[in-house]
């Protein structure tokens, strides 16, 4: 199996309006790292790399492309709602971190990246990266075969404000924030449908199968 590896890349919102879900996002995030460890298990001849990217105002990444088992589980001290969102900024920093770290890896052919957005609310505090610099970046990266862009937004527009980004309406789910808890767990199971197919030599672009 030439293509082994798998880097996941989750793109969390923490903004101030997260703050009345803090507890099912904890539980969500948690439960997602445990069924990586599981799909590791699963498929020993895989790899699985976890990179967890968050962001407010100001955008953090408290893990880089981490070996599952040495990854924490977010807890009311990890994660704190607060301020405004900087949705590109975390987007354009935590993607090209990843393609700069790996990007030898994917030119051979020797892994591929998911990338999944989640936020509930809109961009208004990014200062680095704008929206049209975002759109050719995903546009570029989803024209390859190694790179997945998957959003789950908890707003009216969600599904355009994905495709506003070159994300394809497949791959972008209106979630309902107050059961963000479910979202994570639908992109758990894809995770687990993406590791099968990918051990059977196929790579999914539809990231969201029809539920």
């Amino acid at each position: 199996m030439k293509n082994k590896k798998t880097y996941y890349l989750l793109i969390l919102d923490r903004s101030g309006s997260m703050n009345d879900c803090i507890h099912e996002t904890i539980s969500g995030y948690n439960e997602q790292l445990q069924l990586i460890r599981d799909l590791q298990k699963r498929y020993p001849e895989q790899e699985f790399y976890t990179s967890l990217t968050m962001f407010n105002h100001t955008v953090d990444h408290p893990f880089m492309e981490c070996n599952v088992n040495s990854m924490k589980e977010l807890t009311t001290n990890s994660y704190i709602p607060d301020g405004m969102t900087a949705l590109h900024d975390a987007i354009g920093e935590g993607v090209m971190n990843l393609k700069a770290r790996k990007s030898e890896e994917f030119l051979r052919d020797e892994a591929t990246a998911i990338v999944v957005i989640m936020t509930d609310g809109h961009e208004n505090s990014s200062r680095i990266f704008h929206k049209d610099a975002i759109r050719r970046m995903i546009r570029e990266l989803e024209a390859t075969d190694n790179w997945t862009f998957s959003f789950l937004g908890a707003t009216h527009d969600a599904i355009d404000v994905a495709s506003d980004m070159n994300i394809r309406s497949k791959n972008a789910m209106r979630m309902d924030k107050a059961d963000i808890k479910a979202s994570m767990q639908r992109v758990s199971r894809e995770m687990a449908t993406y590791a099968e197919a990918k051990s059977l030599g196929t790579k999914i672009k539809d990231f969201f199968r029809e539920e």
